[in-house]
């Protein structure tokens, strides 16, 4: 009987090894995986601000986080491309244009239907029409005007609380 390196077997197990460690569940994951993050406003509680009005967000939560960290696919899915959809983000839209600290966005539409909105990127990775496997880099977190750095994540057709109920627990304060 043959017998594994311990450099073969850590090949084997590393990415097994990343979900015990981390305390995620196996073929689950967040947005920053296990680096270091914490949770913002959740679901329940994420006001929006466009000048007087103010609107209920409750399908989106912020993962705060240093600026540069690098965020990853939640799923499986393809990068929304602005010349095949009108709907579509990717960059900047002509509204954060005009803000000159504005900050990168794009839709991912998952594999599983839904349509996940990331936020205040400072670079994304993914390009138009790509697609991205779950877990692979898509971007790097960033800071509006170079305070409150974070990742905001939307999900149109589902809700975070389906991702933080399932994959950090720990996290899901907000979640019913």
């Amino acid at each position: 009987m043959a017998q594994l390196s311990a450099k073969s077997l850590l090949a084997i197990l590393g990415p097994l090894l990343l979900h015990v460690v981390s305390g995620l569940p196996a073929g689950c994951l967040n947005p920053m995986k296990s680096l270091n993050y914490r949770l913002g406003e959740g679901p329940a509680a994420h006001v929006k601000r466009l000048g007087r009005s103010r609107w209920q967000d409750y399908s989106s939560v912020d993962f705060l986080a240093a600026a540069g960290m690098p965020v990853y696919a939640l799923v499986a899915g393809t990068v929304c491309d602005p010349a095949k959809d009108k709907q579509c983000v990717w960059g900047k839209t002509p509204q954060e244009l005009k803000d000159r600290f504005s900050l990168n966005s794009f839709y991912l539409n998952g594999s599983d239907g839904k349509q996940y909105y990331y936020t205040h990127l400072q670079n994304i990775v993914a390009r138009p029409g790509q697609a991205v496997a779950k877990g692979e880099l898509v971007g790097y977190v960033g800071a509006y005007n170079g305070r409150n750095a974070h990742l905001h994540l939307a999900v149109r057709g589902g809700n975070p609380c389906d991702v933080l109920l399932k994959c950090v627990p720990a996290d899901s304060r907000s979640c019913k």
